[in-house]
């Protein structure tokens, strides 16, 4: 029973999950920077649109991998899974509130600046982005993908 629970730790450091949703977070953190620093409005700057591109084409393949849990209906879910799915579609939601809220203060903080004014739909696009990942990348994290859900379903 030790020498599974071992393999089961060897697979979830071996898992593609992590790296990628690792790549997604920092890629996140890039995209904010970039859409603080570019020079006007960051859908006009090529930095932001290829980090933009990226950061698509790493939450696709992310989603991909999580779909076991994210998109299973209700009922194929055990109640691990009900719960864990729960909680990440929780934390997503509590982020894109928080990340909205963080670009109506920095409006108001710095309404009289029209050079940051125009930084704000490029940060308000990367934050709901970067919230709308959070559950993916939760789910990354904690290992839950599709080969486990198949596997469940084979037993």
């Amino acid at each position: 029973m030790s020498r599974q629970g071992a393999n089961e730790t060897t697979d979830l450091v071996r898992s593609p999950m992590r790296p990628v949703a690792l790549s997604l977070c920092v890629l996140s953190a890039a995209m904010v920077v970039l859409s603080f620093i570019s020079d006007g409005n960051a859908f006009s700057d090529s930095w932001w649109l290829v980090a933009f591109v990226l950061w698509l084409l790493l939450w696709g393949v992310l989603r991909s991998m999580t779909r076991g849990v994210a998109e299973r209906p209700r009922a194929g879910l055990d109640e691990r899974e009900r719960v864990l799915r729960d909680q990440v579609s929780f934390v997503g939601y509590q982020c894109a509130v928080g990340a909205g809220m963080a670009v109506v203060l920095l409006m108001v903080v710095f309404q009289n600046q029209p050079d940051m004014i125009e930084r704000m739909p490029a940060l308000l696009t990367t934050l709901m982005l970067a919230a709308s990942a959070v559950p993916s990348i939760i789910l990354g994290m904690s290992g839950a993908s599709v080969e486990d859900a198949d596997a469940d379903e084979d037993e």
